[in-house]
């Protein structure tokens, strides 16, 4: 089955950026299971050259076609007609020598756009997967939600990443959306006995923008737990590359804290693995989560959560002993959490951690899709 991901972003060729990696390893995990899973990623901006560069590659096994070019903002929508009518121009090209996809698999809103406009032109059925924040948070462009709303209409089939986000698509559409969620990789994370932990109590915290992930909060947090447990030493390492580092270092002086903080900037998934074991506890302060991954693979590893209680902290973190879930917006609350995980640590139990989040591992999230696409292309 040929099957073509469409990801509305992707990282840039070689970079450790973790930002739509998730559609790379969904394509490689594909391919394991025989499917001929594609990625186009067509990005067309500002900024750019106004000469198409197009670059077709293998990348870590995944057959991957990136485009790009100088193309005007999508500000209104005779500019996103535009940009709609010049990627489809280009994925026909892709059709015509590389043939017919069975299916294809478009990753949020925008891909789901072209997705349906092919669909018009070719008949080719298409999945939508949703999994943006701004569904949540109320920041999708007005310009959008009517080709949204006839994007999700024609689609064979929507689902999104967690039960929390779907009652926020509802609002677009009448069909039925099914909940698929990301996976982990247990072959890069898992829990291993054997390897001993930090001496000091270690933190760890991935991701960015500062402000969706809460990172001001947990400063403040950080700096109170600190002063809570004066004889306790801790560390906190911040995993990402977080342009609002300074800022934050700002905080964490207030609480004398700042000497505290490990920045790893951006990694590789093992890297992180590898950081995770050695950890302690993973915290997550974000004001929104529509799923959580760094969650998902901090659990994998054995690491207790504190997380605020977003709708993929929720999904996630389903019982008490897998972490403790806390308000959001709320640098006491998490304070007092970050406390009461260090000084109930030993009553984690790792192993239970990781079996907790098994339903979530690659090879049964993925025999999910498999099901999907028979299904959709039967």
């Amino acid at each position: 089955m040929h099957v073509l991901i469409l990801p509305s972003w992707y990282f840039l060729p070689a970079s450790r950026a973790l930002r739509g990696r998730m559609f790379h390893h969904h394509a490689k995990a594909l391919r394991a299971g025989n499917i001929d899973a594609r990625i186009f990623f067509a990005d067309y901006k500002p900024g750019l050259s106004f000469k198409k560069k197009v670059n077709i590659t293998v990348e870590e096994g995944v057959p991957t076609w990136r485009l790009n070019q100088w193309l005007p903002p999508k500000i209104h929508s005779i500019l996103i007609k535009l940009w709609m009518k010049k990627y489809v121009h280009a994925i026909l090209a892709y059709i015509e020598k590389e043939g017919k996809p069975d299916l294809i698999h478009a990753q949020s809103y925008l891909s789901g756009a072209i997705a349906y406009a092919l669909h018009k032109k070719t008949g080719i059925p298409f999945i939508i997967t949703e999994r943006l924040s701004s569904f949540v948070t109320g920041q999708i462009p007005k310009r959008y939600k009517s080709l949204i709303r006839k994007t999700f209409d024609e689609a064979n089939l929507i689902t999104c990443v967690s039960p929390g986000l779907k009652k926020y698509l509802q609002f677009y559409t009448s069909k039925n959306i099914e909940v698929v969620p990301n996976f982990f990789d247990p072959s890069i994370f898992y829990h291993d006995p054997a390897i001993p932990k930090n001496e000091i109590f270690t933190w760890v915290s991935v991701g960015e923008p500062a402000k969706t992930k809460g990172l001001d909060i947990l400063m403040h947090a950080f700096g109170l737990a600190k002063k809570k447990m004066p004889s306790q030493k801790m560390q906190l390492i911040l995993i990402d590359e977080i342009p609002e580092k300074e800022d934050l270092i700002q905080i964490a002086k207030k609480y004398d804290a700042e000497h505290e903080l490990i920045w790893k900037g951006l990694i590789s998934h093992p890297e992180l693995a590898d950081i995770l074991r050695t950890s302690h506890a993973f915290v997550s302060a974000s004001r929104v989560e529509t799923f959580g991954k760094s969650i998902l693979e901090a659990q994998a590893c054995g690491l207790p959560v504190v997380a605020t209680k977003t709708d993929g902290a929720a999904y996630i973190v389903s019982n008490p002993d897998q972490g403790i879930l806390i308000s959001r917006n709320d640098a006491d609350s998490l304070a007092n959490a970050l406390q009461e995980m260090v000084l109930n640590y030993g009553n984690y139990n790792a192993e239970k951690i990781t079996t907790s989040v098994d339903k979530f591992k690659e090879e049964s999230v993925i025999t999910q899709w498999l099901d999907i696409y028979r299904k959709v292309t039967e």
